[in-house]
């Protein structure tokens, strides 16, 4: 298909890199103009086509679906609401993952299809720092140059790139080093009153927004539950962790002053800081006194961040954002930091209730989050069907699942089915349609990494089985082909573990307290052998795509875990075959009665692998 292109020039980088992305060319074709308006659409009649734009970043939308609409249209128009004034996507990069500038700058080409406007880069301490050697030491930390290349990258598309820092808490990863003692409050939280923290901070918001065109930064200042409990109260005693809190952000907010930098922050801790316990942040018998609100600076922007956690509260919790008089913007998230894929089902739900809610609390700026805890499992781009639902979502709150499934497919290339599939690792959804504890739904990664002997999550097994499920997609992801084949194939792998090794769960004790020597020979001699060669074939294949995708430092974790499995396979083996030879009376391991262990969202590997595991 070919588009004679009658534009601004500053809109022609951005078409030439999408030529691959959406399969177009230039040439004698549909001829197509570009109109700065107040309004948002496509419009194609006669051959011409003539796209409205609000903002540079939107007409690359627009683009995409007028490509999409002309290969089967003559003529059609299309336009979109613009009640969102901002629609960003938040991609964590300090997980002991970081993603490449080039698989940056591919994702960006996509976000750019989609229609959002900005991308903030989370990093906790994966920033070069001149005067900090171990600040993101052996941690895969960007250099100046690579943010400048991801914001110059951006740039021609429009969207802007916001940096997302900790300025308080979350900065474990850093104060575990002599280097920072001098700025350490407790494990993860820096030392207020303090001058050499406001000096670290102001060499990392200077370097950090240096690095991009934006004038807009996002602090974080989330979750500094122990703040003011460890340096702190031996040098100043106990201070009210609010009046601690509101001194900080003065000094910090000087320093974002200092660099002409307009702050925005995760709200939670002056909501935690007004509970009756201290931590709590979605309640609705939490008021914030007039005296306190007074006292957030008027210049930070306040960020609601809620990822739809039941029950869903984002409409009173906006109204009390609202209350504040400061800016509000809104983040959800896409559920991908429980195992190696996202969990569409519920970040679709929480996503919707979201949205109406902002929209009917008149807040314009929405944000979702890629968050990936615990070794960044999850692959970045297994996230393009989330970040497409809750784009169209923006744009059209009505949208159909059929105009979902089609936008999806012609912004992306992807099988609209297999991306979505791949949330089948979770449960069984098939099967189950509702989960009073939502908690429940996550079952999956607990699956994957809990100890073949030892079994935490036994019992969950005991009562549903799920080898079957796993089979059945393992047999489907695999059928799946096309542009992101590379994903479908990984995923059929996963499964096909996954099958293998809740089979042996759902077999191995009950076989071995009924003494049935011949399920347990089967296990041995036919399932575990099995286990370990699938286990290789997804290490190999998970480093496969880690290594093209993400910088290989961070990657040694998940060979120890994979390496983990392989290893426990064999012991495993060497165990039953003992007692099958009569060389032992027990198997140690399954004489221990299975007990219940609850699953959890938020469960970390060394919580799930083992209880031995020292955290």
């Amino acid at each position: 298909m070919k588009f004679n292109f009658n534009v601004e020039a500053d809109l022609l980088i951005g078409i030439d890199r999408l030529k691959s992305v959406l399969g177009f060319e230039s040439g004698n074709g549909i001829t197509v103009t570009a109109v700065k308006s107040d309004k948002l659409g496509v419009t194609l009649k006669n051959n011409e086509a003539v796209i409205y734009y609000t903002q540079k970043a939107f007409f690359y939308r627009m683009l995409g679906i007028l490509v999409n609409n002309a290969k089967t249209k003559t003529e059609f128009e299309h336009f979109d609401d613009t009640f969102f004034e901002t629609m960003s996507v938040m991609i964590d990069t300090s997980r002991c993952g970081v993603p490449s500038v080039k698989t940056i700058n591919k994702m960006v080409d996509y976000l750019a299809v989609m229609g959002y406007n900005m991308v903030m880069l989370y990093t906790e301490d994966t920033i070069e720092l001149k005067n900090r050697p171990y600040f993101g030491y052996m941690r895969g930390r960007y250099t100046a140059d690579e943010l400048k290349t991801v914001d110059d990258y951006a740039f021609d598309y429009g969207i802007e790139v916001i940096p997302c820092l900790e300025c308080y808490g979350h900065m474990e990863k850093y104060l575990i080093w002599p280097e920072a003692a001098s700025i350490k409050d407790t494990a993860g939280v820096l030392l207020a009153r303090e001058e050499k923290t406001f000096e670290f901070l102001d060499e990392l918001i200077s370097t950090v927004s240096s690095c991009f065109r934006s004038k807009r930064i996002n602090i974080g200042m989330d979750e500094a539950w122990d703040m003011g409990r460890g340096a702190f109260l031996n040098k100043h005693g106990y201070v009210p962790p609010f009046e601690i809190f509101t001194e900080f952000m003065e000094r910090l907010c000087q320093i974002t002053d200092k660099y002409g930098l307009t702050p925005m922050m995760w709200s939670d801790m002056y909501f935690r800081t007004s509970s009756k316990n201290g931590r709590a942040y979605y309640s609705e018998d939490i008021e914030i006194p007039e005296s306190v609100a007074k006292q957030i600076p008027k210049n930070v922007e306040l960020v609601f961040w809620h990822y739809g956690e039941a029950p869903y509260c984002d409409d009173f919790m906006l109204k009390k954002h609202k209350a504040l008089n400061r800016k509000t913007i809104y983040a959800g998230g896409l559920w991908g930091w429980v195992g190696h894929f996202p969990e569409h089902n519920y970040a679709m739900d929480a996503i919707n209730f979201s949205l109406n809610a902002c929209r009917n609390n008149d807040v314009r700026e929405a944000m979702i989050t890629i968050w990936t805890n615990d070794n960044n499992e999850n692959e970045l781009f297994t996230n393009l069907f989330g970040l497409s639902y809750f784009i169209e979502k923006c744009f059209d709150n009505n949208a159909s699942e059929q105009k979902l499934r089609e936008r999806f497919e012609a912004a992306t290339g992807g099988n609209y089915d297999a991306f979505y599939e791949m949330c089948m690792y979770h449960n069984n959804f098939d099967a189950i349609k509702e989960f009073p504890n939502f908690h429940d739904r996550f079952l999956g990664k607990h699956l994957f990494w809990q100890d073949i002997m030892e079994g935490l999550y036994d019992t969950h097994l005991f009562k549903q089985s799920m080898s079957g499920h796993y089979a059945a997609y393992a047999k489907k992801m695999n059928d799946y082909t096309g542009k992101w084949e590379y994903l479908y194939k990984f995923a059929s792998k996963v499964f096909d573990y996954l099958a293998i090794k809740t089979l042996i769960a759902e077999n191995l004790v009950f076989a071995y307290k009924a003494g049935d020597k011949a399920k347990l020979s089967e296990i041995s001699e036919v399932l575990l052998p099995a286990l370990r060669e699938k286990t290789v074939a997804l290490h190999n294949a998970h480093k496969t795509i880690w290594f093209d995708e993400y910088k290989i430092v961070g990657w040694s974790n998940l060979d120890v875990r994979y390496a983990g499995v392989v290893a426990r396979c064999d012991t495993a083996k060497m165990l039953i075959d003992a007692y099958l030879d009569g060389k032992t009376d027990t198997i140690e391991e399954l004489e221990v009665e299975r007990l219940d262990k609850v699953v959890r969202g938020f469960t970390s590997y060394s919580q799930i692998a083992t209880p031995n595991i020292r955290i």
